[in-house]
């Protein structure tokens, strides 16, 4: 593995404006007949901080391997959350589906909304779970707005790390990525076994707007796999994810990688400054209302879901 600087993100503790956001990508969501007789479905939690004004909340389901995307719009009162425990059945009605979510909230829906980003800001989080016999298994899959793009021209790779996939002792890795681009893209990923000896490099092409995952093509413990995005139009961005599942229980654990960037990324001489905590935090590709409102018009519009409470 190449030398590499991590970039953290909050290496310091940031404003609370700098922690919300109006635009967010759900990596992975499901609907779907799991192993052994279970089931995985992802329960959705999207909260309005805001304590003085409602916020209509677009959410666009982008399907696994591309496809045809569909949108609906959920209104969360003031201070209050919205939920379901199964958002690809309530939200969208599919008895059966896999794929991503992208959650963002847009001026034209919010007309009486200031338009800038604080006065939109809201936040999402899922739980993607198990439902088998046995018990209810989990992972939190919380809502992300930087991305990877085209390695070639910005440098930046991502990692995820203590990775297990070892069928003889139950565990099951499987890893994805979100292409929030209106082109295909090549995925790149590299394996390396704890001591940083490369296990196996190979590429997968996502399609436009679409959710792809697989297995791990190698077995590794506690190993680490880096991911890297070839991209001819320099415009998409990309999410990749991991998630491990204890095959012996369905016990699941999810993980986004961190932002990796080469040191020359960072610290360019032909730079006019230091890099500073907060460049750090720019690396990267931030998605913003313009990326979310692209996939967002392509997509057949349900129109206004009301989540019932449980």
């Amino acid at each position: 593995m190449k030398k590499l600087a991590i970039a953290i993100l909050l290496l310091a503790a940031l404003p609370m404006a700098a922690q919300l956001n109006d635009t967010y990508i759900i990596p992975a969501a499901a609907n779907i007949p799991g192993l052994f007789n279970t089931r995985w479905a992802t329960q959705l939690s999207i909260f309005n901080p805001q304590l003085d004004h409602t916020l209509k909340v677009s959410v666009t389901f982008l399907p696994t391997n591309g496809g045809k995307s569909y949108e609906a719009l959920i209104t969360v009162p003031p201070n209050s959350v919205a939920f379901t425990d199964n958002a690809l059945k309530e939200i969208f009605n599919f008895d059966v589906a896999g794929g991503a979510l992208l959650v963002a909230t847009f001026p034209e829906d919010n007309p009486t909304v200031p338009d800038n980003v604080v006065d939109r800001a809201f936040l999402v989080t899922t739980n993607t779970f198990n439902n088998s016999s046995s018990g209810t298994y989990g992972q939190t899959i919380p809502g992300v707005w930087t991305g990877l793009q085209d390695f070639n021209s910005d440098g930046i790779s991502a990692v995820a790390h203590g990775i297990r996939h070892i069928a003889r002792f139950g565990w099951r890795t499987n890893f994805g990525a979100v292409n929030l681009g209106s082109k295909s893209v090549i995925l790149r990923v590299n394996v390396y076994d704890p001591n940083g000896n490369t296990l196996v490099k190979k590429s997968y092409t996502i399609p436009a707007e679409a959710h792809f995952q697989d297995q791990l093509p190698v077995e590794v413990d506690h190993g680490s796999v880096e991911f890297f995005v070839d991209d001819s139009s320099h415009n998409a961005v990309v999410f990749p994810y991991v998630s491990t599942i204890d095959q012996l229980s369905g016990d699941p654990t999810y993980q986004t990688p961190t932002l990796l960037a080469t040191a020359n990324s960072l610290f360019s001489a032909s730079s006019a400054k230091k890099a500073t905590v907060m460049d750090l935090g720019n690396l990267g590709k931030k998605i913003t209302n313009a990326e979310a409102r692209v996939a967002r018009d392509r997509a057949s519009r349900i129109g206004e879901v009301a989540l019932h409470e449980k």
